[in-house]
């Protein structure tokens, strides 16, 4: 089998996309006139139709469960791509199902303890990992197609109109020649949030040191609002970062020195444009799901263990017990790392 039609079922969200990357691109580099589809439920479809390994990217709508017209339309379509393999690299009934109204000939996924809702009934074969870190738990699922242990690449592809937008911003906001750390103090669970005065006095002791300035990103209103609070508190070491598209704030990571942040999707964004991170966590494990390489620095005092629900809606008690002194430490070891290269 040369050139099989695949199909990848990770629906969301940007992070965990970004971090099954690695998956795509080894199948792309096992068969590389194989047409790979992948299938997303999010906004991270503008990402991943740049990327190289990836043929053909479908967005849904989240619930198509529940609407039986978009059930038929979506399986006629996937039929039509004749799919060889689907790989489902989420776990989840909704995306085991894809697969299966793929028809495709060949179907592999997580076992029982790591899918749920019983995905794995949907699979041929269901893969138990034993790596720690999802990345390579998910590279697990290629041993059924004879590929192990690939090499790590998240082969990130930059569109000349993204670089071009992006070195326009940099020079508006007198970024581009000092070079400059970017700062995300948003995420999607309030419980993964650092407070936000700890950023501002964390950018004044990064830029007192070092020179370097802290471009701070946001990703909607309540996060704009966070970061201009901390850019109000220190004007001379911060800047406002622009709305921005995923695409352009991909380019912003890139050109970075580091990203300083917690478990969010800018943080995979700059994990895979080659960024290193110093990334803080409390209601989610650094190893398993923290930046993939030795170049980041994770930092976690404490895991606040419990269901999703639970992390989800309690406090970020775990994140305040990380200091300011700990991650600036973190952040001068990426700095001199940075100017030796």
């Amino acid at each position: 089998m040369m050139k099989p039609n695949l199909l990848i079922t990770r629906l969301s969200a940007i992070g965990d996309c970004m971090e099954t990357l690695p998956l795509a691109v080894a199948l792309k580099e096992h068969w590389p006139q194989s047409k790979l589809t992948w299938i997303v439920d999010c906004g991270v479809d503008s990402l991943l139709k740049h990327h190289p390994a990836i043929d053909q990217v479908i967005r849904i709508r989240k619930g198509f469960l529940s609407r039986p017209r978009e059930i038929i339309g979506l399986r006629q379509q996937l039929r039509s791509l004749k799919i060889d393999i689907s790989i489902d690299p989420q776990g989840l009934f909704k995306s085991g199902v894809i697969g299966w109204l793929s028809g495709a000939k060949h179907r592999i996924g997580f076992a029982k303890g790591q899918a749920r809702e019983q995905a794995w009934r949907l699979y041929h074969e269901a893969v138990s990992p034993s790596s720690t870190h999802l990345v390579d738990r998910q590279l697990e699922l290629l041993q059924p197609l004879g590929i192990f242990s690939p090499h790590v690449r998240f082969g990130w592809n930059e569109p000349r109109s993204i670089g071009l937008e992006v070195e326009k911003i940099l020079c508006e906001l007198n970024l581009f020649v000092q070079g400059f750390a970017i700062i995300n103090p948003g995420a999607s669970w309030a419980s993964k949030r650092w407070p936000v005065d700890r950023y501002s006095t964390l950018a004044k002791k990064l830029y007192e040191t070092t020179g370097l300035r802290s471009l701070v990103v946001w990703g909607n209103q309540d996060e704009r609002m966070l970061a201009e609070t901390i850019v109000s508190a220190t004007p001379r070491a911060t800047c406002l970062a622009p709305d921005t598209s995923l695409m352009t704030l991909s380019g912003l990571l890139k050109r970075s020195r580091m990203y300083i942040g917690s478990d969010t999707g800018p943080m995979h964004m700059a994990v895979a444009v080659g960024t290193p991170c110093v990334a803080m966590f409390g209601t989610t494990r650094a190893e398993y799901c923290g930046p993939y390489g030795s170049m980041h620095r994770p930092l976690q005092c404490r895991y606040d263990a419990g269901d999703s629900k639970y992390r989800r809606h309690t406090t970020n008690d775990a994140m305040q017990e990380i200091q300011v002194s700990d991650v600036i430490e973190r952040c001068l070891d990426v700095a001199s790392k940075s100017v030796a290269a």
